[in-house]
């Protein structure tokens, strides 16, 4: 018979108590409202053995990258993996590549398990499901005691209540104060500086600790110093919503890291725009980026046509798909891609080279006609 129920009659903690107590085999649903996040926890008689959430975010590969495991190329093929299989878990992909040797894979995802069953913990709203079945040994990815995970959970919200400048929750999102520049020359420890270069008024403390592999906690505790010092101010999700909306803002982000190429981060921005908000354009045409700065240039070009389906008129999509055409040697399109950009944008800042472009591809293809006429008579 299943356990179900609400976040706001039962908490996620006596749930858990509970599956403990009574040695209980089977996973744990819980979906997060007004997110619409879900979780999962996985029990094998009365222990946590694995845990995940619906992110696309690689987490566990910012972990091993931050802590000198992989390389930027191997999370850049760990992205490729996931994007061609999103139903595969980071762990199940990680383990596939054998980058990491089995023993420190364990250790990190044990972190990782301990790091979803801690912010599942959190939850004060939304519904949870317990149903029994049994457990594959590929699905025991580490154990974990119930008590553990009760006792660091507690000791961490004691922590998060002392900190001299109050977070809220993981959603709060640290800004650089006016007075960040006047104090001249900053010393911070190592790992202060590793979170201040991550401020940039967008990304919350949940986003800036995934993205370098570090607990919430840790995190939210160096933000509270920072603010402390006079360094950060701190705002929440709600403070952005009232100034832009939160997908555009994301949006930038996304763009942001495409520049600096931070292709997997962005990805999953996007990503998470993309599942809101389906028909954006200017989503489509960041994805189209983001596959083109992969090298896959299929992918690329199904996502400029989907932008210019949505948005006839999305002139830096239409010059795009042309360069795109070209790499996969589809001269004539190419051409007729880029003609087309100059109808839309006739007063275009580019439109010499953009000529230039055109003449040099038909030229192109004529010399490349005559070649195959010699060759085949």
């Amino acid at each position: 018979m299943p356990i179900e129920g609400s976040l706001r009659e039962f908490a996620l903690t006596d749930i858990f108590q509970l599956l403990h107590l009574s040695r209980k085999t089977g996973e744990l649903k819980i979906l997060r409202e007004p997110s619409g996040t879900r979780g999962l926890v996985i029990f094998n008689r009365g222990a946590v053995v694995g845990a995940s959430l619906d992110e696309a975010s690689p987490r566990l590969g910012y972990m091993l990258l931050n802590a000198g495991k992989i390389t930027e190329a191997d999370l850049h093929r760990a992205d490729q993996l996931y994007s061609e299989d999103p139903s595969r878990s980071w762990i199940d992909i990680f383990r596939l590549m054998e980058v990491v040797e089995a023993s420190e894979m364990e250790r990190f995802v044990r972190f990782l398990v301990e790091e979803y069953a801690y912010e599942i913990l959190g939850w004060k709203d939304g519904a949870f499901s317990f149903g029994e079945r049994e457990i594959d040994d590929a699905e025991c990815v580490t154990l974990i005691p119930v008590e553990l995970i009760l006792m660091e959970g507690a000791r961490r919200a004691d922590e998060m209540s002392a900190l001299a400048t109050t977070i809220e929750s993981p959603s709060a999102v640290p800004r650089l104060s006016e007075r960040a520049g006047e104090g001249g020359v900053l010393d911070l420890a190592p790992e202060d500086w590793e979170v201040f270069g991550r401020v940039d008024g967008m990304s919350d403390v949940k986003s800036i600790a995934w993205t370098l592999g570090r607990t919430e906690v840790e995190v939210s505790k160096i933000v509270s110093r920072l603010a402390e010092l006079g360094l950060v101010e701190i705002g929440d999700e709600e403070e952005i919503a009232r100034t832009r909306p939160p997908h555009e803002v994301s949006l930038d982000r996304a763009e942001e890291l495409i520049e600096r190429d931070e292709v997997p981060e962005a990805r999953r921005q996007i990503e998470s725009v993309l599942k809101r908000h389906p028909d954006e354009p200017r989503a489509h045409l960041l994805r189209a980026r983001v596959l083109e700065q992969s090298g896959d240039w299929l992918g690329a070009t199904e996502a400029y046509e989907r932008t210019l389906g949505i948005d006839p008129l999305a002139a830096e999509a239409r010059q795009r798909l042309g360069l795109v055409r070209l790499k996969l040697g589809d001269i004539d399109g190419a051409a007729r891609e880029w003609t087309a950009y100059l109808r839309m944008v006739p007063e275009a800042g580019d439109r010499r080279r953009v000529e230039r472009a055109i003449s040099a591809a038909r030229e192109l293809q004529a010399v490349l006609s005559e070649i195959d006429g010699r060759e085949n008579p």
